[in-house]
């Protein structure tokens, strides 16, 4: 029989908050009143499991986990939650044999990291499971993580040696076309052949390395790593070695009389050959001879840096800068020199705009301008802090990333799992993933959190945060993916709470793009709420994006008219109109915020403000046509139409003067055609037909303002006009020329006193 819903609803709600306030006992208490009415309700299910594990009650978390698996049998997270609990209770082999079924269910999904993780699981308590070190070798080979390959490698022909020799020597000889210069191998290949033993490789996840009892005549040694300073260093070196031989020789003039080309040779070679002060000398007599190269810059800061003359290094760095080849080289030798003379801050500037370059250089080109406002916000955070040591600290982790070896294909991979992050709304920067302890494995927790919360898997995302937010609960992007998560799940409110906190938090760090970041995206939750608006344009304003604030104010002021609230409207474009003239001229922002305030105090009926709104719009561009029409038409209602023809007089006038008479023809046919009695209209559109020479439509609109003016009584008026009729020889001018006898000789009406 069915339970009742509503109490269900209820136990699960009350349920689910007792999960965000991590009381679990409780938790557990709603979840079972919850599947008292629903037994097999997986949601609940998940969450009662869930509860309990945290609540340390393991019996029962593996029993709910097991009913999970056989209500949700294509869904790996109870299978690898299970894996997790045998393990933690002592059945290893029990629990590698459910990783493995994680890891297949995974597979079907196309979920490769947790895949990954759950097969190393797997063979980290069974390591003698060859199929699942074959397809760890798959993986590691599609995913070009070498040093895993390598070990998979090892432990199958470790697995293989005995009984299965000649295919153990093949795998290893496929790896050695993978990777050929890896020693290792080649001492198991060397082995195998000569049918010794072969011993144990080391663990996963061992950093340990396997060495055999072989002599190897011959051992490859890898090149000395090449940090950012030495590969611009060679550069320089190279560009100045080029431009003794160059065609274009006008970088080497001089207003001096030495010898351009031998100087360079000398400083060249005296720093190739470690003569420090000599080639200090050849360049800085190049610079004062006029010959000002980044490359002469760049070397002579390294030498400076060399000989410890801190201050004169960073001069010839930061000359360097300009040229895009040694702005990597010259960010990171400033930071160097900054360290050294201890200012850590400065230093630390220096190091995130080294990692910037590499990282903007490698990022999807849609995310680039999001990703500076990232970099933006963290020299906000941890430079402007005023705390050397933390500086020293992350200052220290990005000179080590930047300074090991292969560090750019590190760059490069890091990035591709960011991009990943990136795709689905949250931009992070490699200097993040450098410097936040832990962050390989936070980073694959939220690749999993928004993977799940792309298949609408609501509580394995969370589930991926929670896990991760254990390890490194103020990292903020995991916050704000749970703030995702809880929006995408249908809690608003709780999303825009979590969204204001992590807002906040990013303005106490001095983060404002991101803090601005934050805010926006409760603005897409709630376009209405007055009160975010009006924060983020006060952020805007004192960072100096006044453009920015402006377009801001505008959709304050829309807000503020959905909620028909259109005085409070009026004053935030009264706001921005005080602030445009800081804007870019470009924009202009002055016209528009006018043209906004007008249209508003028309639709408020407050025909003055409207009247001065319009006047102010001709004051700084006196061709606008609409303000002219404006006033036009809001003039008579106010009493004053007089004022209104002499507006529509000053914009016709204005076309006519500018050879614009075919925009006053239509501006008046327009006019006419919606006030088709209007005596002055129907004078003005006949006069300037007859200026353009069209008889037959001047006499069209002549006849019917004749017509109205004698039905208004204007008897002078009409006569002027017949005569003007008169002197275009109508085809019934007889007709006309009795109405106009007619007219003259009748007596004008008396005058009212």
């Amino acid at each position: 029989m069915a339970g009742n819903r509503l109490r269900f609803e209820e136990a699960t709600q009350r349920a689910n908050d007792l999960v965000w306030a991590e009381s679990w006992d409780d938790a557990v208490s709603s979840y079972r009143r919850a599947l008292a009415e629903f037994p097999d309700n997986d949601s609940a299910l998940i969450g009662f499991a869930w509860a309990l594990y945290n609540n340390e009650n393991l019996d029962e978390a593996l029993e709910v986990y097991e009913h999970l698996s056989e209500v949700t049998p294509e869904d790996p997270g109870p299978y690898e939650r299970r894996a997790e609990i045998l393990e933690s209770k002592g059945h290893p082999q029990r629990a590698a044999e459910i990783y493995r079924e994680a890891a297949r269910r995974y597979a079907q999904q196309d979920l490769t990291t947790k895949r990954t993780s759950n097969l190393e699981a797997a063979v980290r308590l069974s390591p003698n499971d060859a199929a699942v070190w074959s397809e760890l070798l798959e993986i590691y080979r599609a995913e070009d993580q070498t040093h895993k390959a390598v070990l998979a490698t090892l432990w199958l022909a470790y697995l293989y040696q005995h009984d299965r020799r000649d295919q153990a020597i093949a795998l290893c000889r496929q790896m050695q076309r993978y990777m050929p210069h890896g020693p290792r191998i080649g001492q198991m290949v060397i082995l195998l052949q000569s049918n010794r033993s072969i011993p144990q490789p080391p663990p996963i996840g061992s950093e340990e390395e396997t060495v055999y009892d072989v002599d190897l005549t011959e051992v490859e040694i890898e090149d000395e790593a090449r940090t950012p300073v030495e590969m611009a260093r060679q550069r320089a070196l190279a560009k100045l070695a080029e431009s003794i031989f160059a065609e274009d020789r006008s970088a080497l003039q001089s207003n001096s009389p030495i010898q351009v080309e031998l100087l360079i040779g000398r400083a060249v070679d005296a720093q190739t050959r470690g003569e420090v002060d000599s080639a200090i000398k050849d360049y800085t007599r190049l610079l004062e001879a006029g010959v000002s190269m980044p490359s002469i810059h760049f070397n002579l800061g390294l030498l400076y840096k060399e000989r410890m003359r801190f201050n004169l290094a960073i001069e010839q760095f930061e000359a360097s800068l300009s040229d895009a080849e040694y702005v990597l080289g010259s960010h990171y030798s400033l930071g160097e020199c900054y360290q050294a003379k201890g200012d850590f801050q400065e230093a630390l500037k220096h190091y995130l705009e080294a990692v910037k370059v590499v990282d903007v250089a490698t990022i999807e080109r849609e995310h680039v301008d999001d990703l500076i406002r990232v970099y933006e916000g963290l020299t906000q955070s941890l430079v402007n802090t005023g705390e050397p040591q933390q500086a020293q600290q992350v200052s220290q982790m990005l000179v080590d990333f930047l300074g090991q070896r292969g560090w750019e294909d590190s760059a490069i991979k890091a990035r591709k799992r960011l991009d990943e992050l990136a795709r689905m709304g949250t931009v992070l920067s490699l200097a993040e993933l450098i410097s936040v302890p832990g962050s390989e494995e936070i980073i694959r927790s939220m690749a999993m959190a928004q993977e799940y919360r792309r298949r609408n898997r609501f509580y394995s995302a969370l589930e991926e945060i929670f896990h991760a937010m254990s390890t490194t609960p103020y990292y903020l992007p995991l916050h704000h993916l749970l703030g995702a998560v809880l929006r995408d799940n249908g809690n608003i409110d709780e999303a825009i709470e979590k969204f204001e906190a992590i807002a906040k938090t990013y303005e106490i760090r001095g983060q404002i793009p991101q803090a601005l970041t934050t805010y926006e995206l409760i603005l897409e939750i709630s376009p209405l709420d007055i009160a975010v608006h009006r924060r983020v344009t006060e952020l805007l304003i004192q960072h100096g994006r006044i453009d920015d604030a402006l377009q801001h104010y505008l959709h304050t002021a829309d807000a503020y008219y959905q909620l028909a609230q259109p005085d409070r409207a009026r004053e935030i474009y009264n706001d921005a109109f005080r602030l445009a003239p800081r804007g870019n001229p470009e924009k202009g922002w002055q016209l528009g915020i006018l043209r906004r305030m007008a249209d508003l105090d028309v639709q408020r009926l407050d025909w003055s403000e409207a009247i001065k709104d319009n006047e102010e719009i001709l004051r700084i561009s006196p061709d606008d046509e609409r303000a002219h029409l404006a006033l036009f038409r809001l003039y008579p209602r106010t009493g004053h139409s007089r004022l209104g023809i002499e507006a529509l007089d000053k914009l016709i006038k204005r076309y006519l003067t500018n050879n614009k008479v075919a925009k006053a023809l239509t501006v008046l046919e327009d006019l006419t055609e919606s006030q088709p009695d209007s005596i002055p209209l129907r004078a003005r559109i006949a006069q300037l037909y007859l200026n353009m020479g069209r008889r037959d439509q001047a006499l069209q609109h002549l006849d019917i303002l004749g017509d109205l003016q004698l039905e208004a009584g204007h008897r002078e008026g009409a006569i002027r006009t017949i005569e003007a009729i008169l002197a275009l020889h109508p085809p019934n001018e007889a007709a006309y020329a009795d109405l106009y006898r007619e007219m003259a000789q009748r007596e004008p009406p008396a005058r009212e006193s």
